[in-house]
């Protein structure tokens, strides 16, 4: 698999797995420090752009909808599509320190 594709096969798998899947968050990857991550309006690069997400951006909550590689997200008070290949899906929360039943 190539470097540019391997981020798209867990976002994939968001996209398209079930409704507990589709809660899982993703955070946004391979974007400079001093760069952003624009939401645009469709799934094209000259979209009309309604927002961006900063390069450590996270929480970026997934609709389910995909179009080519265009994946469409909210991320707090903005929605829109970002390309799949600067997102990636967050690590689930680690538990810790809990006491276990028999």
């Amino acid at each position: 698999m190539s470097k540019i594709t391997q981020p798209l096969a867990p976002v994939l798998a968001i996209g398209f797995s079930g409704a507990a899947e589709a809660q899982s968050t993703l955070r946004v990857v391979d974007t400079g420090a001093n760069d952003v991550l624009n939401v645009r309006e469709f799934p094209t690069s000259n979209a009309r752009i309604v927002g961006v997400i900063p390069p450590d951006g996270r929480g970026l909550v997934p609709s389910g909808e995909r179009n080519g590689n265009w994946v469409f997200v909210r991320y707090r008070k903005v929605e829109g599509c970002v390309s799949s290949r600067f997102v990636y899906p967050e690590a689930p929360p680690v538990r810790r320190g809990r006491s276990l039943e028999d």
